[in-house]
């Protein structure tokens, strides 16, 4: 005896409209979570915190402490440390959250970078430990390598630009070596 297949036209089955909905929807969401997951869980980012700052003569350099910070949940990670000389260039330094937020008073050296026949380095220090920039924290820029100072009669500048905007975080620092 011979069986005959036979297809039901009323098969369960995903119909071509659900399918699309469902891909749609889903595509919705995963773009929401990577939106989420990229840009924060709705922080704004939007607008530039300023901050004031005070200087003090080191050995070797400048301790540049920040005085005030209108936001306080601005993590280290979101600041670029801009050094800048009249006559020679620009040297920079990212800070990371994950260097300053295990302890009070964490502190961490990132590399000397050139800056004309220069070397100098940037140590950040986070009073709280928290990862956050905040008043009371502050940086140090130092020279070493062979020079003991900044150079004499040259105009330096030290900004803290705010990554999500690329902007300047209050008034840049500025003193004449």
């Amino acid at each position: 005896m011979k069986k005959i297949w036979a297809v039901r036209k009323d098969a369960e089955a995903v119909s071509p409209v659900i399918a699309t909905i469902l891909m749609v929807a889903i595509t919705v969401v995963l773009a929401a979570v990577l939106y989420v997951m990229v840009l924060g869980f709705g922080g704004d980012t939007g607008n530039t915190p300023q901050a004031t700052y005070s200087t003090t003569t080191i050995t070797n350099g400048k301790k540049v402490t920040i005085l005030s910070m209108t936001a306080n949940n601005v993590p280290w990670d979101d600041i670029t440390i801009v050094l800048k000389d009249a006559t020679t260039g620009t040297a920079s330094w990212l800070p990371v959250k994950e260097d300053l937020n295990d302890q009070a008073g964490d502190s961490m050296n990132y590399t000397g970078k050139a800056l004309g026949s220069l070397t100098v380095a940037c140590w950040a220090f986070d009073n709280i430990g928290n990862g956050l920039v905040d008043g009371g924290d502050y940086i140090t820029l130092f020279t070493y390598g062979g020079a003991t100072n900044f150079v004499s009669g040259v105009t330096y500048t030290v900004q803290f630009l705010y990554e999500p905007t690329g902007d300047q975080i209050g008034n840049p620092v500025t003193w004449t070596a």
